[in-house]
């Protein structure tokens, strides 16, 4: 899908949509699988984003978001750390209970990788280039919105990104990425 494609898909949907809110969240992103993930444990790391939430005349919610990643696995001597870019798109949201606080999400995700490096030692090497850097895979999550509909809210929640499909030259990556975050509804 091109990016006009997706610009235009962005622009009607919000259009046509009921109730829209956009979240700003901070996160912590945890890194699992992925070629050296016997060796190397994950440790937490940094993420921001921005979310919009759309939800349609039925009742129907689905959301677009961005976020930037940044996360290590390391042992005694060795550690390897990731930076990504990620966009997602989550058309099925179901949010639970009659106040509709709860929420399970799923759908896809695609991030590409800015930056990725293995240092053993005191010597590093940046692998970017080695290393396919597009990926594609489903996503899913589950979190809660705190607060009044309408006014500010707070959105917590966990969500994981299983990138199945790489793109491009270099070394594929089969990687799970579990990220907690908190936000805020604006």
């Amino acid at each position: 899908m091109n990016r006009l494609t997706l610009l235009f898909f962005f622009f009607t949907t919000s259009l046509v949509a009921q109730e829209r809110a956009a979240h700003i969240f901070l996160g912590m992103p945890i890194g699992t699988l992925g070629e050296r993930g016997k060796e190397l444990k994950p440790k937490p790391g940094f993420s921001i984003g921005l979310e919009y939430w759309f939800v349609n005349s039925k009742g129907n919610a689905w959301s677009l978001g961005a976020a930037f990643s940044h996360f290590k696995r390391k042992n005694e001597t060795e550690k390897e750390t990731f930076e990504y870019i990620t966009l997602r798109a989550m058309p099925m949201v179901w949010q639970l209970g009659k106040k509709k606080k709860w929420y399970l999400e799923a759908g896809v995700f695609g991030n590409y990788l800015m930056h990725q490096e293995f240092q053993v030692g005191g010597s590093v090497v940046n692998e970017t280039k080695f290393i396919q850097r597009t990926y594609l895979g489903p996503s899913c999550g589950f979190g809660v919105r705190l607060g009044e509909e309408g006014k500010s809210r707070i959105i917590m929640g966990i969500r994981d990104d299983f990138g199945m499909l790489g793109f491009g030259k270099g070394i594929p990556l089969k990687f799970n990425t579990v990220t907690l975050f908190a936000g805020l509804e604006i």
